[in-house]
This record gives C-alpha cells, sequence and structure tokens, in this order.
C-alpha cells in the first residue's frame, strides 16, 4: 500500500500545476481567488504529509536551512503583526497570511520531495502549460465577446494571467525547440499563451515573457559567450523599458511609471517606519495609509505597494526579504551548475519570468502558487539532493509521522475548506452561517450588519474604510459621538484621502 502511495504522489504536485490557473468556483462570492488560494494551502498541506508518510524521497540539501530561515521570519512577523487575526486569516480577496506564506515553502519543499522521476516532472510542466492554455484561450474568448475591460481568463485579474503565461511560454518554447511526439502540441501552446498576454494588455507579463526567453537563450549558451549572452540579455531588456517610457504604452491601463514611483516611495517610508519585523502578513492595507502621500484610490488599489520585493519587506520585514532571497540565491546557483541538465534551463527562465513580473506587482496565490511549485520542481532537476533510502525507523517515530500528516489534513480542512463553505453561505445571503465556519474573516460580520458584528470586524482588522464609516454613523444613532468619532479617523488612517469620513468628522466639530 506505501508502495502504491509512493508511485501516485508522485503525480501530486503535477494536479495542482494543472489545476491553478483554471479552477474556479461559481457559487463562491470570491469566484476566482479563493478556490486558488485554498489550493494552494491544501495543496502544500496534502504534498508535506505525502512526503511525511511515503519513501523514497529527495532532501532539500542546500535548500534547508534558507526554508527554515524564511518560515522562521514569517512567523516571527506574524508574532508582531498589528492585527493578528488579520495575519491568520488574510484579508478577503487577498489571503496573503501566515498560512499562505508557510503553504508556499511547503509547495517547494513537497515537490522536491514528490518529483521523484522524470515522468512525474514532464507533468508537471505539461499540466502547467495546458492549465495556463486554457486560461489564455478564456481570455481570447473574453476579449472577442467584449465581457471584460481587460480580459482575466477568469483568474479575477489580467495581471495573474499575465504572470502564468510569463512562466509557461518559455516552458512550452523549450519543449517546442526539444522536438519529439508532442512537438506540434508544445509548438501550437506557443501562440495560444501570446494570444492571451496580449489580451491582458499587461505591460510587466511583456517584459516578464521576454526576460523569460532570454534566459532560455543565456542558459543555452556554452563556454565564455554565455557572458556576452547575459549582457546581451540584459541590454535588449533595457532597450525595451525605454521604448515603453518613451512611446503611449507609458500611460497604458491609466498606470503611468510616475505613478509607481511614487508608490513605491510611501512604501519605502513604512517600511522604515517597522524595518525587522514588519507590519504583519497581509497587514498593509490597514497600515498603509499613514504614509500616503497622494490619493491612488481611483488608479491603483492602495492597500499593496505594488512590488513584490517591497511588499514583502512591509509585511515580513528585512528579515523575511533577506530569508527569501537566500532561497532564491541558493535556489539559482544550484540551477546555474547543473544549467545543461533537462528542463534546468527552461524551469529558471519561467521563475525568471515570474520575477520581472512580480517587481511590478505583488505576491498573489494564483501566480506566486505556481511560481513556488515550479521552483520545487526545478530544484528536483537539479538532482542536488540526496534521494533518501526506504525509511527504517522505529514505530514511535512511524507514528509521529503519521500524526503530523493528520494535523497537516486538518490544518487544509480549516484554511483551505472552510473558508470556500463560508463564502458560498455568503454568496447566498447567510453570512451569519459563514462566520461559524470562518469566524477571522471580517467580511463576514460586516455582511451581518449590527453593531456589535460590525465591533467584531474591526477588532479582526477589517481593511476597508467604508466598514468604519458605517460604524461609525451607526454609533452616531445610538447617541456614541466620541466612538463614532474613532471610527471616522479610523477609516481616515486606513484612507487619509476618503471624503465621506472627513465629512462627518467635520459636521462633529
Amino acid at each position: 500500500m506505501q508502495r502504491l502511495l509512493s508511485r501516485l504522489s508522485g503525480f501530486f504536485p503535477a494536479v495542482v500545476a494543472g489545476a491553478l490557473p483554471i479552477v474556479f468556483i461559481p457559487t463562491a462570492s470570491d469566484t476566482y481567488i479563493l478556490p486558488r488560494a485554498s489550493l494552494v494551502i491544501a495543496g502544500a498541506c496534502v504534498g508535506v504529509g505525502l512526503t511525511l508518510v511515503t519513501p523514497n524521497g529527495r532532501r532539500l540539501g542546500p535548500l534547508r536551512w534558507p526554508l527554515l530561515a524564511a518560515a522562521g521570519a514569517a512567523a516571527l512577523a506574524f508574532a508582531f503583526s498589528v492585527s493578528w487575526p488579520l495575519s491568520l486569516a488574510g484579508s478577503w480577496t487577498r489571503y496573503e497570511s501566515l498560512p499562505m506564506r508557510l503553504s508556499y515553502l511547503g509547495l517547494l519543499a513537497s515537490a522536491v520531495s514528490l518529483l521523484r522521476e522524470q515522468r512525474h516532472r514532464d507533468w508537471v510542466v505539461a499540466g502547467f502549460v495546458f492549465g495556463t492554455c486554457v486560461a489564455s484561450l478564456e481570455g481570447v474568448q473574453q476579449w472577442a465577446g467584449h465581457v471584460a475591460f481587460r480580459p482575466d481568463g477568469n483568474l479575477g485579474n489580467a495581471n495573474l494571467l499575465a504572470a502564468l503565461v510569463a512562466m509557461a511560454v518559455p516552458l512550452a518554447v523549450d519543449r517546442a525547440l526539444r522536438g519529439g511526439v508532442f512537438v506540434l502540441a508544445w509548438v501550437a501552446a506557443v501562440p495560444v499563451l501570446v494570444a492571451g498576454l496580449l489580451v491582458t494588455t499587461s505591460r510587466s507579463g511583456d517584459f516578464g515573457v521576454l526576460a523569460g526567453c532570454l534566459t532560455l537563450a543565456v542558459f543555452a549558451t556554452r563556454g565564455r559567450l554565455v557572458i556576452g549572452a547575459a549582457a546581451a540579455a540584459v541590454g535588449i531588456v533595457a532597450v525595451g523599458l525605454l521604448l515603453m517610457l518613451a512611446s503611449p504604452l507609458r500611460a497604458l491601463n491609466n498606470d503611468p511609471p510616475e505613478l509607481r514611483l511614487h508608490l513605491w516611495g510611501d512604501g519605502l517610508r513604512m517600511i522604515a517606519a517597522r524595518p525587522l519585523t514588519g507590519w504583519g502578513e497581509d497587514a498593509t492595507g490597514l497600515s498603509f495609509g499613514h504614509f500616503l502621500s497622494q490619493d491612488y484610490a481611483s488608479l491603483v488599489t492602495f492597500d499593496r505597494i505594488h512590488s513584490g520585493p517591497l511588499d514583502i519587506a512591509a509585511t515580513e520585514g528585512v528579515l523575511g526579504l533577506a530569508a527569501l532571497g537566500w532561497v532564491l540565491v541558493v535556489l539559482s546557483r544550484g540551477a546555474w551548475r547543473q544549467r545543461f541538465d533537462r528542463d534546468v534551463g527552461a524551469l529558471s527562465a519561467a521563475l525568471v519570468g515570474y520575477t520581472v513580473w512580480v517587481l511590478f506587482n505583488f505576491d498573489w496565490a494564483p501566480a506566486t502558487g505556481a511560481f513556488w511549485l515550479l521552483a520545487g520542481t526545478l530544484w528536483s532537476s537539479t538532482g542536488v539532493g540526496e534521494t533518501l533510502s526506504p525509511r527504517g525507523e522505529g514505530p514511535h517515530l512511524g507514528g509521529v509521522r503519521g500524526i503530523a500528516a493528520v494535523a497537516l489534513v486538518a490544518a487544509a480542512t480549516w484554511f483551505a475548506v472552510f473558508p470556500i463553505l463560508a463564502d458560498t453561505w455568503y454568496l447566498k445571503g447567510r453570512p451569519d452561517l459563514a462566520v461559524k465556519v470562518d469566524p477571522l474573516q471580517a467580511q463576514y460580520h460586516w455582511a451581518i450588519g449590527t453593531v456589535e458584528q460590525l465591533r467584531q470586524a474591526a477588532d479582526l482588522g477589517e481593511t476597508e474604510p467604508d466598514m468604519y464609516l458605517e460604524l461609525g454613523d451607526m454609533e452616531l444613532q445610538l447617541g456614541n459621538r466620541d466612538q463614532a468619532r474613532r471610527d471616522y479617523q479610523r477609516a481616515l488612517e486606513i484612507d487619509p484621502y476618503f471624503t465621506p469620513a472627513s465629512q462627518r468628522l467635520a459636521a462633529l466639530g
């Protein structure tokens, strides 16, 4: 039985990779992001659980301590979070909570252990590219039917589709160039993916694809020519950036470069206020208002800094950023040393595509989960980690592993299954049931609408200023003028340019 489970578990990462681009649940209020966020958490929990109970897994090798450091930094950021309920549950539609940050690391670690054979890694690549092609076709269909301003392929955000394409294109190009029985399928995938990217009108996605393909070329270059190839690749990307800045594309989607620069400057001031451990996972929306220098609400969502490194530094501090940087450095060194091995160049190029994309965006489960899963696939391809022999451990240690696996299943149920159940009830107009299975999600308490429940939502770290405005109005009706004033002030702490709250305060005197 254990041997059969070991053989089947090797295909589990491919199931997650293929499902991430396409899974959505129409019966949930958050149709697109929450199902994929739950898939990331459940995939990590089940993957690590399978690693514990199956033999012949591969060790993490030099990645072990960087991953432990990243997990420790995430836990430290949670311990010093300005709102631990928010950092544990994640804000609604975002979900970049502590469990999510740990799940990213779990996806990498479990992929390294479970992908024991080349065919397992082949299925991960094929599943991910196939799923992204399906999402791209959905995006093209949305564009043709004029059903969305920026087609997103049922991912909920056009930039998320662009991020997936930035990772999938180098993988498809590599397989197409390699030839084989399925070469026509790989060749056909490339124009489908490019079409999906074009309809998103994502500049960061374009640069991600460009950087990924150039990385593929650099990794294929041998001898001393690799230095010139790398310099040429950097030069091409730089020329592309200059051309974008000098063309009408600079104002595409009402998002000019100057806007991002101002936003990043505000983000740096936020990071400087709590540099070591940050403000806590997913707490940017609760705290960023203290540092905003202008009103971004009509152009860019102001609950994120819109740059992956800056967002991580704001939520987990420089300790978290350094720990994750350590992981990537070790991963990059291992990939470069084995760059001529099968799949190493393509997987490295896919990770570079995401990295370029995330410099102008923020971590989000549908794309970031795929990144860490492909990172684990890459490390497995390098062969750096030593393969374990079948465990000859005693019954006590085997029992501990079994208990840990059961605990991970329980964690998957709490953090992945219950939120979907709660969101389904929320869509059906039953927030009273939603709060029973997901009591830390402030959105559902707000939906109930009583003063007590709105106060509970405030205590849980709701990041929408409208909720505090509504609570202040209700407190005012009850004659609680001082409490109403505090609610309006808290709305302005989240968004200092929120006019209705300013007007209410002015009326109070």
